[in-house]
């Protein structure tokens, strides 16, 4: 396997280009409704809250927390067993991690593009680079440089994001605030948070970071009565730009990932040959994973529960049967991918009549579940193609490896020097001339933050917290 697990990049990188992807489109009316999130179906594209379903857009969210929670038990199990560091020292670079994400939340939030369009054009966008600069200077660690020149660098970052900030503010009249943040970043820094935590706590015992999920569950169900405890805790909050307990119905995602994650650890500590692949195997076990995640993504859109149930069930089967003939640890790897998936998809379809269907907003309890089975499937689909058939989604994979770049490009660098070079006006005259000239031009950007982060990861210049 190697000191990485590639699937797990390739499942992150999946995410973070379905997110730059999703976020660049233009909306518009003529467009069909799987290119959207469920709950803000076109033509008026107004959030309905009671629309069940989910398309591919609401599966990059949670497929980015799912490959978060499985890059626990790698990252630490790394620092505490390989490198011998202490409990407190992996505890000290969780917070640390937590509070730059915090940082790096409410400073996007802050200098993106709607908050400064009090600004002219050109000053904004010399604004969104310099702080494009910072945020380099403050996630970069350079092997060249000794790490007293490194923290320089990170303080000279965030001395760097501080004075955007104020100028911001204090020059160009922006609403800058604490709590002007970027609600993806902020969850993932929860997410660091207590997710890293109840790994931590629970490394010894698979049973107990079960049971602690349990007790998450039941929480959540006791919510919706009105005047319990329940509903109190779930909308507490100590500083609302900071935290809320709301937060952490996501670890019902990021805790299923961290046993994939073990899954992955266990593989890693064993060396095999592995024998030459049977194409009539990988075929089947790619075409049924296949079959299960697109079953799942149509029939929970357009309401056919029934039928996707029942063809979640056989195809489960079946697959779950073909794994059982590969003995090898790879084989052993994917069957424990394969039957934990399969448990929390068909959790999660029995949830799904509860809370009205299957929604990302506001998340159900089915939500989280079947988004963590169908991201163990896309795991198994990834490890017999790059494993068995050699295939090796190098582009994808240099994204999920460097997912703060790729997140970043197209707000703080691309658009900024299109409008710089003046030709931001005629890539929006494009966009609109037709319904999908609109995602043409998603497509066009997505295509350049993939370039511009493969071109990162291939010098190793990796954002890290």
């Amino acid at each position: 396997m190697g000191t990485r697990a590639d699937s797990i990049d390739l499942l992150r990188g999946l995410a973070i280009v379905g997110m730059v992807l999703s976020g660049q489109m233009l909306w518009h009316s003529d467009l069909p409704a799987w290119l959207f999130h469920a709950q803000l179906p076109p033509p008026d594209f107004r959030f309905d809250p009671s629309v069940p379903g989910i398309t591919w857009v609401d599966l990059v969210f949670p497929f980015f927390l799912f490959s978060m929670g499985a890059a626990f038990p790698l990252a630490m199990r790394r620092r505490l067993e390989l490198k011998g560091e202490s409990t407190a020292a992996v505890v000290a670079g969780i917070v640390q991690r937590w509070a730059l994400l915090t940082l790096f939340a409410i400073a996007l939030a802050n200098l993106r593009p709607g908050m400064l369009a009090s600004l002219p054009a050109p000053i904004a966008a010399l604004m969104q680079l310099a702080a494009w600069g910072c945020f380099g200077a403050l996630f970069l660690r350079f092997e060249r440089l000794s790490a007293g020149q490194n923290r320089l660098m990170h303080g000279i970052g965030l001395a760097g994001l501080v004075l955007l900030l104020a100028g911001a503010k204090w020059l160009g009249g922006a609403a800058v605030s604490l709590h002007n943040s970027d609600v993806i970043i902020l969850v993932l820094a929860n997410m660091a948070l207590f997710g890293s935590l109840a790994w931590l706590c629970t490394r010894r015992s698979p049973l107990a970071r079960l049971g602690l999920l349990a007790l998450l569950v039941a929480l959540r169900t006791g919510v919706a009565v009105e005047g319990s405890w329940n509903e109190a805790l779930w909308n507490w909050t100590p500083a609302a730009w900071l935290f809320r307990f709301d937060y952490l119905k996501y670890l019902c995602i990021v805790l299923p990932g961290t046993f994939a994650g073990e899954f992955f650890w266990q593989r890693m500590q064993r060396s095999e040959e592995r024998p030459a692949a049977r194409p009539r195997y990988v075929a089947g076990v790619v075409l049924l994973a296949a079959l299960i995640v697109g079953v799942n993504m149509w029939g929970l859109f357009t309401r056919h529960l029934v039928a996707t149930l029942a063809t979640s069930i056989a195809a489960g089967l079946a697959l779950r049967t073909l794994l059982r003939r590969d003995a090898s640890e790879t084989g052993t790897l994917n069957r424990r991918l394969f039957d934990a998936g399969l448990f929390w998809l068909l959790l999660g379809l029995c949830f799904e009549a509860y809370e009205g269907g299957i929604k990302k907003d506001h998340a159900t309890l089915s939500y989280f579940f079947v988004t963590s089975g169908l991201a163990s499937a896309v795991l198994v689909l990834a490890n017999a193609l790059m494993t068995d058939c050699g295939v090796r989604f190098g582009a994808l994979v240099k994204c999920g490896r460097n997912p703060m770049v790729a997140y970043t490009a197209a707000g703080f660098l691309i658009m900024p020097l299109l409008t710089l070079a003046h030709l931001a006006p005629l890539l929006e005259r494009f966009a609109a001339l037709a319904p999908w000239t609109g995602v043409l031009r998603g497509v066009a950007v997505t295509a350049a933050v993939m370039g511009v982060t493969i071109l990162f990861t291939n010098k190793k210049l990796f954002w890290r917290t």
